[in-house]
């Protein structure tokens, strides 16, 4: 039995959905964030559910967002359940990352002027830090198999709008819960982050995470239950509009390169003029992406001009 909960968070995305699953070992995705009004909505949810706080073992999270872990620790601490989250996630849970100081490299390359990149530091988060227990933390990386009385999950690992974000397959009822990787309304932006091995350098954002469309297009889904909005019916039509939409971006971006060379701010500005706040680290990151995706398959070319990156269509003057 899987009972939806859309919890409320401060952002302009609206609710976050988190799913109970009503099978021993109870388990719950993503409980939301951490907000007084959230975490009574989760209680009084869950209790309109038939299940106890105490009574949840397992908690997944798909991502390090803060809309959809928040109340992570809390309900692990509460519950006494496991938290299962990627490990590739699990740093950045820690009480010294800085989300926007690990990019800001990126973002001096990208050509942001330092008094846009000092704005978007500025800019406060409406949810605290998230964090995780002391204990109880099983790090994922992939094809695991989490049992339940009636189902299981298979975890798939799918980056591209976070390096260590996963997708919860239920094959017995062929329902996938996508998180933030498949919604219903919008495309998730492709977000800048460093290789963890390697931090200089970028992951290939964009094409993670058509690699990552790729696979579930092959997949047999019969309902997929996104992080944000209506269930989606169509998983294989899901995946189609949202290849078509990174189409039809990579053309629009390639397409500014025609004229001139470019950095990204410059790129971001053409393309989303009426951009602000924080949504201009958004913009950069969702151009970035497609600009290192377009150099990497030879439409585009990059050149650095100390320390700034500019990019303009292969074979133009």
């Amino acid at each position: 039995m899987i009972c939806k909960i859309p919890v409320p968070t401060p952002y302009d995305i609206g609710p976050v959905n988190s799913y109970l699953l009503k099978s021993r070992p109870y388990t719950l995705i993503d409980p939301g964030p951490e907000t007084a009004e959230g975490r009574e909505y989760l209680i009084r949810s869950l209790a309109g559910a038939g299940v106890r706080i105490e009574e949840i073992e397992r908690i997944v999270l798909t991502h390090s967002h803060t809309d959809h872990c928040g109340l992570a620790r809390w309900m692990a601490e509460t519950a006494g359940a496991k938290v299962y989250v990627h490990e590739r996630e699990i740093p950045k849970f820690g009480r010294d990352y800085d989300y926007l100081k690990e990019r800001i490299p990126f973002l001096l390359e990208a050509g942001m002027p330092p008094k846009w990149i000092e704005k978007v530091s500025s800019i406060k988060n409406p949810l605290p830090r998230p964090e995780l227990p002391e204990d109880g933390v099983v790090a994922v990386q992939g094809g695991e198999i989490l049992d339940m009385e009636e189902c299981s999950l298979q975890v798939l690992h799918l980056p591209g709008h976070s390096s260590g974000h996963i997708c919860l397959y239920e094959r017995e009822g062929q329902n996938l819960f996508s998180g933030d990787f498949l919604l219903k309304h919008i495309s998730p932006n492709p977000l800048i982050e460093p290789v963890p091995e390697n931090p200089r350098c970028r992951l290939e954002s964009l094409r993670q995470y058509l690699d990552g469309l790729s696979i579930l297009e092959k997949m047999a889904v019969r309902v997929v239950w996104p992080g944000h909005g209506e269930n989606i019916d169509d998983c294989r039509e899901a995946v189609s509009k949202a290849q078509k939409h990174h189409k039809d971006r990579l053309e629009v971006v390639l397409s500014v390169l025609d004229n001139k060379s470019m950095n990204t701010f410059q790129a971001m500005q053409v393309i989303y003029p009426q951009i602000k706040d924080f949504e201009v680290y958004l913009g950069v990151s969702e151009v970035l992406a497609h600009l290192d995706y377009l150099c990497k398959e030879g439409s585009a070319v990059c050149e650095n001009r100390e320390g700034v990156l500019y990019y303009r269509r292969n074979g133009a003057n």
